[in-house]
């Protein structure tokens, strides 16, 4: 569990003396903005849903950044997320890590006709993308987690890992780590990812791959509509940025 409370405290270096500007919780994704600062995505379990109607009367909107952070460390449902989304609007606009955006990060990874890719949760697009590249793409979805260590007895062949950041939302990542730190190269995906890359250095992630918003207030719309990925991307609110962590 560091590797959480490593990312609160970097997270809250950053958020002092700012407030959460607003903030929603859409079916897919909740949404943060924070003053002076920028906006964040992280990932929502719908699976909450039912049980989070009456579950707290907190309000978060004006609410300090810092304060709001430290919920990322309990099991509420909207408050998780919540920190998540914070995190990454103060971790995904610095001009220093944007500079480093590689913009295809398989042109840098090595792959041929008898490597093995290992994807925990399904991106359809890549999966589709990688499909006939390598010999095998193994999926991994959550309800699963228990049974990685059996399924991946045999990793010799796997190259690549591909990890959905959802992991992060959900504090499921670090029960992966034994498998991941056996594989050559590790990317977290998605737009829960945080550009973070001075903490992740000393854990099994090899890529970082997220995203920066380009249009905060039609994100916003979006997210209050209830969409989800392609529709951002569609729309073009975001901008992916994927940096190679360098090892210390």
């Amino acid at each position: 569990m560091e590797i959480y409370k490593e990312l609160i405290e970097r997270a809250i270096s950053l958020a002092r003396a700012k407030r959460v500007k607003r903030m929603v919780a859409g079916i897919h994704y909740v949404f943060a903005e924070v003053e002076r600062s920028g906006c964040g995505l992280a990932y929502m379990d719908r699976g909450f849903l039912e049980t989070c109607c009456e579950s707290s009367e907190t309000t978060y909107w004006r609410q300090p950044a810092d304060l709001i952070l430290k919920g990322y460390l309990g099991y509420h449902p909207i408050e998780v997320p919540l920190a998540l989304a914070v995190m990454n609007s103060l971790f995904n606009h610095r001009k220093e890590i944007l500079k480093e955006n590689i913009q295809d990060p398989f042109e840098s990874i090595s792959l041929d006709s008898e490597d093995e890719i290992l994807m925990i949760g399904y991106f359809e697009p890549l999966y589709k993308k990688l499909q006939g590249r390598v010999k095998r793409i193994l999926v991994i979805e959550k309800e699963a987690i228990n049974s990685v260590p059996r399924m991946l007895r045999d990793i010799e062949s796997i190259r690549l890992a591909i990890v959905t950041s959802a992991t992060l939302a959900n504090k499921t990542l670090h029960y992966y780590f034994p498998v991941l730190e056996k594989i050559p190269e590790v990317m977290l995906l998605g737009p829960s990812t945080p550009l973070a890359p001075e903490i992740f250095k000393d854990y099994p992630i090899s890529w970082l791959c997220g995203v920066a918003v380009k249009d905060g207030e039609q994100l916003f719309r979006l997210v209050c509509e209830g969409k989800g990925t392609p529709t951002f991307f569609k729309a073009n609110v975001l901008e992916k940025v994927n940096l190679k962590i360098k090892r210390s």
